[in-house]
């Protein structure tokens, strides 16, 4: 099977398992339409998905397509049938698995409305262990959304019914998902703190898929605070152990990393290399959620060359996925760009438009460390317009948010595109930020 079948194609390939034993059980005299709905998504699990899925219209491609268009007719067509073919128990692994193709398509609404339904059947079941799967993934799709109280409530919540089963892979999934709230909401020391648990827990079982994802996080967290040598360090054993257990998800996101790192060393040829093998294994997969920043990341490759056309292209491109998946952590970071690409265009009435819509999203979120890196590259661009009094102001409202963060560093625009955070221009040289090397 190619690569493009491995996300959305394991998942269908449930589905159509649950599907066919529907109608083998069913006491209906005509259970064709069941068997149809089956047998297309079974071969649909098996097709490879095209090469180029980024286009004007979102997920356009011809099987993509197929796949949402069967998707929903299966839904249909179980809820068609439910209620004399199915037990709770069945009809919660259905659609569990529908859910979790959904969420690899990047239709977060779909997944949400359907793990939901889990939910409740979880409940009434009191299947601690489909419950704490559940839980999981819906706050996992909250952090992506900026609801961070919801997320961090649901995955303590996850921890502990993950727990009372032995689940402790998904368990170490669910704080590592705990350390990223943390350093999206600036608090380094926590995210620390909870990539130690979640290691100690994947040490427990040895997991290495949970091992290298917190090596790719603690990379992200050393690369925020301007220890460059160690985030490399971390992304290149994270890459080294995706690959092992081909993991492709983790690989992409590993190479999208090390791109970044190649792209603040102005390692330009090695930093393109990175992110369009990246790129081509998000599309062969499906990690669409990924390909928003990636896209991101070679946004600014093309601003830093000077090819601002095309910085802005990519930068669009972009936008379209993170608006289709609500990500407002990621279109803030997009509009911070094209405000940067806009600067550096000399277009400075444009970039400031941009500038304020994310600055405005930023706040919205309470987003602080984007805000403030997006107040401080705002202030550098009235300052060099001329508009110097006004950057002042801009300058102190950063400073404020670096201190009460506790960050104080001298990065030089780096772009920390995971996660939609960027780096820090702070006039500050001392780090009051530092993690254990150990």
């Amino acid at each position: 099977m190619n690569n493009q079948t491995i996300i959305i194609g394991r998942c269908l390939k449930k589905i159509s398992n649950i599907i066919t034993q529907t109608a083998s059980k069913s006491m209906i005299a005509d259970n064709r339409s069941i068997y149809l709905v089956a047998e297309k998504i079974k071969k649909l699990s098996t097709q490879e998905m095209p090469e180029q899925v980024i286009s004007n219209q979102y997920l356009a491609g011809d099987s993509l397509g197929k796949v949402s268009y069967y998707m929903d007719l299966a839904l249909k067509t179980f809820h068609d049938y439910r209620g004399t073919t199915l037990e709770d128990g069945q009809r919660a692994n259905f659609i569990f698995a529908l859910s979790e193709t959904y969420e690899a398509l990047g239709n977060y609404r779909s997944a949400l409305e359907n793990y939901k339904i889990v939910l409740q059947l979880a409940h009434s079941l009191k299947n601690q262990s489909i419950l704490g799967q559940t839980q999981y993934r819906i706050a996992r799709i909250s952090s992506e959304r900026g609801e961070w109280k919801q997320a961090e409530d649901l995955l303590n919540e996850a921890i502990v019914s993950l727990e009372s089963v032995g689940n402790y892979s998904e368990v170490a999934h669910a704080q590592i998902e705990l350390g990223k709230i943390s350093y999206r909401k600036g608090d380094y020391l926590k995210a620390q703190e909870d990539f130690q648990i979640a290691l100690e827990t994947s040490e427990r079982i040895s997991d290495i898929s949970s091992r290298a994802a917190i090596s790719n996080q603690l990379g992200v967290i050393r690369r925020m605070v301007g220890e460059y040598d160690m985030a490399y360090k971390h992304f290149q054993e994270a890459l080294i152990e995706f690959q092992s257990i081909q993991d492709f998800r983790g690989t992409a996101e590993s190479l999208n990393n090390l791109g970044q790192m190649y792209l603040r060393n102005k390692n330009l040829s090695q930093a393109i290399d990175y992110f369009e093998k990246s790129l081509k294994l998000c599309q062969e997969i499906g990690y669409f959620p990924l390909i928003a920043f990636v896209h991101l990341n070679k946004a600014e490759f093309y601003s830093q060359v000077g090819d601002y056309g095309m910085a802005a292209n990519t930068c669009g491109r972009a936008l379209e996925f993170l608006v289709r998946l609500k990500n407002p952590i990621g279109i803030a970071r997009t509009n911070m760009l094209f405000g940067r690409i806009f600067w550096k265009a000399d277009d400075i009435k444009t970039a400031k438009e941009f500038y304020n819509e994310s600055m405005r999203l930023y706040k919205e979120f309470n987003i602080l460390l984007g805000l403030a890196n997006c107040y401080n590259e705002y202030a550098k661009m009235l300052a060099e317009s001329g508009e110097k009094k006004i950057a002042t102001e801009y300058y102190t409202k950063a400073d404020r948010i670096y201190i009460e963060l506790r960050i104080y560093q001298n990065l030089e625009n780096e772009e920390l595109i995971e996660e939609g955070l960027e780096g820090s221009n702070g006039n500050y040289k001392e780090k009051a930020v530092t993690i254990d090397k150990g």
